[in-house]
């Protein structure tokens, strides 16, 4: 069976949680909504499929963009145990994408103080230019 439409929010709970679908099936939800941009539901569906190299694919994103929660979450998918290096590289990526709350959260799960005191300076004057 080839799906070429994504379900609504119903019809994706009960594919995922009601009905017993095969992990081909889940795998092409998975497709079709990482090619839609909708990554955290493309998670659950790799992830009930099982499909690990759909749950890297999202990781990879994840990182490229900075995405620090859909980042933890894939690599919880794929039983990673993530080190402070990984928390430190995407905690950089994401300050140096201007995403402060991930690159915040980031560093602090890699207890890197020294960027930690840099973001702040960083929001600290990003705040006063807009005062000014």
């Amino acid at each position: 069976m080839i799906i070429k439409k994504l379900p609504d929010y119903r019809l994706k709970q009960k594919i995922l949680y009601v009905d017993h679908t095969d992990p081909e099936t889940f795998k092409q939800y998975g497709d079709l909504f990482f090619a839609e941009g909708n990554f955290s539901d493309a998670l659950d569906f790799y992830k009930k499929a099982n499909f690990t190299e759909g749950l890297q694919k999202i990781k990879n994103t994840a990182t490229e963009s900075g995405d620090v929660m859909l980042f933890g979450m894939a690599a919880k998918a794929l039983n990673m145990e993530l080190k402070t290096a990984d928390w430190e590289n995407i905690g950089r990526i994401a300050l140096g994408l201007k995403k402060y709350l991930f690159a915040r959260h980031a560093l602090e799960k890699a207890n890197n103080e020294e960027l930690l005191n840099s973001l702040a300076k960083i929001t600290e004057a990003e705040e006063h230019e807009k005062i000014s």
